[in-house]
């Protein structure tokens, strides 16, 4: 189980992990799929979205997709090794 705690950090390290599989950290994904893995509503996902795009540790793709940036992966590497 990941070591983070607030739900920006769960939201971050659920994209990570996805990108990961496809072996792309710059795939885009679905921000709302994403914030299902976790448990969030939409309205939720919005939020944190926007302030994790704020932060530069992600940024948007088309439509609804997002994609983890290098500064997002060094966030989640480091939440991880806690």
């Amino acid at each position: 189980m990941s070591k983070a705690k607030t739900k920006d950090e769960k939201f971050l390290v659920a994209l990570y992990n996805a990108a990961k599989e496809t072996q792309e950290l710059d795939t885009p994904f679905d921000k709302y799929a994403i914030g299902q893995k976790i448990g969030l509503h939409p309205k939720g996902v919005n939020t944190i979205c926007v302030l994790l795009l704020q932060a530069n540790f992600i940024k948007k793709s088309d439509g609804d997709t997002v994609y983890i940036t290098p500064h997002g992966e060094k966030l989640v590497l480091t939440i991880l090794e806690e």
